[in-house]
């Protein structure tokens, strides 16, 4: 069975023999869709009448995050041609012929993700991989992929994607530091340099750092990747406004050395859910907003400083911490934070590390 993921996958085939291999496939990828032709259809199958596959493939490629056809190379590339739009917004595309021999990346190779289903694929398939990627092609880690191991963000993705990975490739030299919180996580991190310390020697090498930290020194050459995995719990009075929430959350972020690009969610008490101020935050920050139950928050309320005030008020007392583990898994690490009447806490969502 196929690494567990979030990606949505459609597998696509259009004769019986690709119909067969598309059910092997589907058992290997949890939760992934079948879209077979209408006589091949069993059971809850998706299936498509006779000539209506276009219109099928144009509604899957628009639908899912990725499609494994199961057919001819040239079938796919007419048909997802007309649909492409961008790196960061086309579905990853995988194709295989019917007998297994050969599983191709076609498009999104790392955004998407398909270099990682294709390689998955022929592992459980005794296929052969073929990716044409070339930080994959020169055996680097790209820097897309890097980011993405961390659920990292940087800024202006495809200039910096091209201008990192090109260095990679052309093996230029290249330096990486990660914030201690994360190591370990990676453990394939060929074609960069890893230092320990950041510091202003060697400034004339391009560095990458890994940090969720607001405090990262700033150097020529230097790209941050922020790791989005920080959940933020808060707990309020009544009606704050908006200001009032945006300043207990700047001063939050400056206590805690936090780069704001690092928060993923915002929680809170269901009790709290009308709160105007919350949900502007979370939207201010391009982050869902997640309300929980008493029941649900009595747990891990109990790993913290208790309020009977608050306990009396919402049903727990203590609201920001609770919410934060209960989100995350992990409890939360900074020290009680209190500001205009607004509590604030963050834990950290646990990254799967390298086998």
């Amino acid at each position: 069975m196929l690494q567990q993921t979030k990606t949505k996958v459609c597998i696509l085939a259009l004769t019986g023999p690709g119909v067969q291999l598309a059910r092997k496939v589907h058992s290997k990828i949890p939760g992934s869709r079948l879209l077979v032709p209408e006589k091949y259809g069993v059971d809850d199958d998706e299936t498509f009448a006779k000539g209506q596959f276009t219109q099928a493939f144009t509604a899957a490629f628009k639908g899912f995050n990725c499609l494994v056809c199961i057919m001819a190379t040239g079938i796919v590339v007419r048909k997802a041609g007309p649909l492409m739009q961008d790196k960061t917004i086309d579905p990853a595309v995988v194709v295989m012929d019917e007998q297994a021999n050969h599983v191709i990346s076609l498009l999104s190779g790392h955004v998407g993700r398909a270099n990682a289903i294709t390689n998955q694929l022929a592992v459980a398939l005794d296929s052969d991989p073929v990716i044409t990627t070339a930080t994959d092609t020169e055996h680097v880690q790209a820097i897309d992929t890097l980011a993405q191991r961390f659920n990292g963000w940087y800024p202006d993705f495809k200039y910096n994607t091209k201008l990192f990975n090109t260095r990679l490739v052309e093996k230029k030299p290249l330096l990486l530091y990660i914030d201690p919180d994360f190591r370990g996580i990676v453990t394939d991190l060929k074609g960069f340099e890893v230092v320990n310390e950041l510091d202003q020697q060697r400034v004339e090498i391009p560095l990458v750092i890994i940090s969720d930290k607001s405090t990262v020194p700033k150097r020529p050459n230097s790209l941050q990747i922020i790791p989005q995995i920080n959940v933020l719990g808060v707990g309020s009075r009544k009606d704050v406004s908006y200001a009032m929430m945006q300043a207990a959350f700047v001063a939050f972020c400056e206590r805690q050395q936090l780069a704001w690009r690092s928060i993923c969610q915002v929680v809170s008490i269901e009790k709290k859910a009308h709160e105007n101020a919350i949900h502007y935050l979370a939207d201010s920050l391009g982050v869902p907003a997640e309300f929980y139950s008493v029941e649900q928050l009595q747990a891990t309320a109990g790993h913290y400083e208790q309020s009977a005030f608050v306990a009396k008020t919402v049903g727990v007392g203590n609201v920001a911490n609770a919410a934060s583990e209960f989100a995350s898994g992990s409890q939360t690490v900074n020290e009680r934070f209190s500001s205009n009447q607004i509590t604030m806490a963050i834990s950290k969502r646990q990254l799967k590390k390298d086998d």
